[in-house]
């Protein structure tokens, strides 16, 4: 999978999770200060993440990630 492809599943993941039009999610979206901070909907995004990428991200490293493009560095990192 190349990155494009990760990229759109994160903005895919995010729309689902946080209730938002994907058409408004991009690459440099900062997730808490565009999306949203709830625990629950951070916890669903790293869900599907997890579930379709075969990775793990710990609760506590997922609010470290600032954008969505931060988040696909980091499953391009560990697939």
């Amino acid at each position: 999978m190349n990155r494009e492809e990760v990229t759109a599943k994160m903005i895919e993941f995010a729309a689902m999770a946080f209730g938002k039009d994907a058409a408004n999610i991009k690459e440099d979206t900062n997730i808490a200060e565009e999306l949203g901070v709830s625990s629950s909907q951070r916890v669903a995004m790293s869900a599907s993440i997890e579930n379709d990428f075969d990775v793990m991200i710990p609760v506590a490293r997922f609010g470290k990630f600032e954008t969505i493009g931060d988040l696909v560095d980091f499953v391009m990192d560990e697939m």
